[in-house]
């Protein structure tokens, strides 16, 4: 008899062991709040961005001040460049983050906080980019998206990219963020394709109601099956702007943007975007850009075991980061130097804008 039970007892001790960690909180509705926000770390011209001026590094600190209060579990910043040690100092409620690329000369300025673990973080430059004097100068930084792998929860994990796409809607400025479009799609489609959830969010600086020819859908969207949160929950889901029923001045449809896509075990469902006040006591802005913040409810539905590798992220050494921004600071100067073959494009916005009154 103490032979069966001892037997029992083990056949029943093992059974609860090999259950997933998870499991308890399998099939139950949990929260996830994801925040984005470009923060003007443009050094000299952010100074200038928000409602009052103040110098880079003491916009950084009051940024970060602000942000470490949002109680969030995500917050992802563009154009963190030049005062981002300050920014970072402040996010104490953040234990893990990426780690800064550099300054202008050399830097991405995308970085994450996360209140969740973060794995495999990847920097990846757009191929294709416009402009050093002309355009909106985007040729002058590295700019592209940060991809991470975030654990919502213990041995739940799911695919979260940061964007900073080409600005401008002349036509080079166009064509160019369509490239960082398709060249997104290709990354997700090769790397991403593991059936994990996937949110894509940051400043994509492009608006349906825009109407031009960067084409959201036919390049990014619909080649990955990811989602915009903003047609979601404001537009009945419509993305076509020919479409009757497409609302153009529904509010939301903005340069900052957030998109999703649910996972085979995890399943997203987008519950708000709005725009929190992050503001100085008096309502001082410190950025020409709003906070975006994006709430999801998400359900794990099954077992999701961890990828083969899971490298936490590393600080470059500061005196590498130094040494590189000089070298590229030099490339920067050649860069604008030859800038100088742009003038005649420029010429001819110029003539565009005096004689049909806008940009082509």
């Amino acid at each position: 008899m103490k032979k069966t039970l001892c037997i029992l007892l083990c056949v029943l001790l093992a059974a609860a062991l090999s259950v997933p960690a998870f499991a308890a909180g399998a099939n139950e509705t949990s929260t996830l709040r994801m925040l984005a926000y470009n923060v003007s770390g443009i050094p000299l011209i952010g100074d200038f961005q928000g409602s009052v001026f103040t110098t880079t590094n003491d916009r950084a600190k009051k940024l970060g001040t602000l942000l470490n209060g949002t109680d969030v579990d995500f917050i992802s910043v563009e154009e963190d460049f030049n005062g981002h040690p300050h920014l970072a100092k402040q996010m104490t409620n953040y234990p893990y983050c990426s780690y800064t690329s550099g300054g202008l000369a050399q830097g991405q300025g995308l970085n994450a906080f996360s209140a969740h673990p973060l794995y495999n973080i990847e920097r990846v430059k757009w191929n294709c980019e416009y402009g050093t004097l002309s355009g909106s100068s985007d040729a002058l930084s590295n700019k592209g998206f940060l991809y991470s792998l975030m654990e919502l929860q213990e041995g739940v994990y799911i695919h979260v990219i940061t964007v900073h796409c080409d600005a401008g809607y002349e036509p080079l400025s166009v064509r160019a963020r369509s490239s960082n479009f398709q060249q997104l799609a290709a990354y997700i489609s090769d790397k991403l394709n593991d059936g994990r959830a996937l949110i894509v969010q940051g400043d994509f600086n492009f608006k349906f109601k825009r109407g031009l020819r960067d084409d959201l859908v036919g390049n990014l969207l619909a080649p990955t099956g990811l989602k915009d949160v903003w047609a979601e929950l404001s537009n009945n889901g419509l993305t076509d702007i020919d479409d009757p029923a497409f609302q153009k001045d529904a509010p939301g449809d903005d340069l900052d943007r957030v998109l999703f896509r649910s996972g085979v075990n995890v399943t997203l469902t987008p519950v708000s975007k709005t725009v929190p006040a992050l503001t100085g006591d008096n309502g001082e802005r410190y950025t020409d850009h709003n906070p975006m913040l994006t709430t999801f409810n998400y359900m794990v539905t099954g077992t999701d075991p961890a990828p083969e590798t899971l490298e936490q992220p590393v600080a470059v050494p500061a005196a590498t980061l130094a040494l590189r921004e000089v070298l590229w600071t030099f490339v920067r100067v050649l860069q604008a130097v030859c800038g100088i073959v742009e003038l005649p494009y420029l010429i001819g916005q110029g003539v565009e804008l005096l004689v049909n009154g806008k940009m082509p």
